[in-house]
């Protein structure tokens, strides 16, 4: 299935999506619960516009690998792009809960409960995700952007400051620190 899966990837990157539908296709017949077939061609299907064949396929290798984190979290993606928010989530949250290991996976069902409304929530799950994955920037910059929605910019700053800490000099996120400590400065005096 490996095989066929690349020459399906391959194919997609020409601009043959009808040949990669045909590999991909071979391979999950090679091995039903080969992923990674699965998963691309999920993907072949949304750059198709066929968001609804891409969540029955992967629907279909969940049901042989219902452990799969990337199965469950390309789901949830699908769902997202399918305007089906609860759905999603689940399938966000159990990606994050198969594989910790995946900074990727907390971050995003982070980001679909901010989205959903849930910003405690949200925030919870990336501090969780940064005590796993310490130099995560998705993390800390989702946590600066949303304790500063939330008017926590004592906490905004620290995160901002922890990210200035692990990566190369970047203006915009110096200027970004500065903004953060005037508003810290302003809510003082006030």
């Amino acid at each position: 299935p490996e095989s066929r899966s690349a020459l399906g990837s391959f194919f997609a990157k020409r601009g043959r999506p009808g040949d990669a539908e045909t590999e991909y296709k071979a391979a999950l017949r090679l091995s039903p619960q080969y992923a990674p077939a699965a998963v691309n061609l999920a993907d072949l299907y949304r750059t198709l516009g066929r968001e609804a064949d891409g969540e029955s396929v992967l629907r279909t290798a969940l049901t042989t690998s219902a452990q799969d984190a990337g199965l469950h979290h390309a789901l949830g993606l699908a769902l997202v792009r399918l305007k089906r928010a609860d759905d999603a989530l689940d399938e966000l949250r159990r990606a994050a809960e198969l594989d910790p290991s995946q900074a990727r996976y907390d971050y995003v069902y982070a980001i679909a409960l901010h989205s959903a409304g849930h910003v405690g929530e949200a925030i919870t799950e990336l501090k969780e995700n940064l005590a796993r994955h310490p130099n995560d920037r998705d993390t800390l910059f989702a946590l600066i952007s949303f304790n500063r929605e939330r008017g926590n910019v004592v906490a905004a700053l620290e995160y901002a400051e922890r990210l200035a800490r692990i990566g190369p000099q970047d203006p915009g996120l110096s200027a970004l620190i500065d903004e953060i400590r005037r508003q810290r400065d302003n809510a003082t005096a006030q």
